[in-house]
């Protein structure tokens, strides 16, 4: 092939790669706003979605040979996910149960990162894993970071609601 054919081969995946990023980013301003106008239905999902997730990880240390400390690990970050739904949709940053989330999602990463790549498996089984058990969950609680600007308060006293 020649220099030309090379050139637009390489402008045209640039442009591909450019096309990529715009939908992943109308896509997930979408999903946003979908979780901002239906903030219940997405508390919802984000529990059955860690029920889910629990359960699988119970099947897994039933039926199969994972690593169970990765599981215990899998199994407290999704408790923490838990605790971070009792103030859904108002999720603060710096709060104990937010803070947990966060370094249990590093943990849990760090111990399945370590287990996959010490035992050969094939790549996109290791990602669909990944997936639905450790991103499904904290992608779901990203996605909802802006519904707790949006939501109104409830449960103020006479004495703090506006007039």
């Amino acid at each position: 092939m020649g220099l030309v054919f090379n050139a637009v081969v390489y402008v045209a995946g640039y442009i591909f790669l450019l096309f990529v990023a715009v939908c992943l980013a109308s896509g997930l301003y979408y999903l946003c706003e979908v979780v901002e106008e239906h903030t219940v239905l997405t508390r919802r999902i984000l529990t059955a979605s860690t029920m889910l997730v629990l359960v699988v990880h119970v099947l897994f240390a039933c039926f199969e040979s994972l690593p169970l400390a990765a599981l215990g690990v899998g199994l407290a970050a999704h408790g923490c996910y838990f605790w971070l739904l009792q103030s859904f949709p108002f999720v603060k940053l710096l709060s104990p149960a937010c803070l947990a989330s966060a370094l249990m999602l590093v943990a849990s990463h760090v111990v399945w990162l370590q287990h996959f790549l010490s035992h050969f498996h094939q790549t996109t089984h290791v990602l669909c894993f990944f997936v639905l058990n450790v991103w499904l969950v904290p992608f779901g609680f990203f996605l909802s970071l802006s519904a707790n600007e949006n939501a109104l308060p409830e449960g103020l006293g006479p004495s703090r609601r506006m007039r």
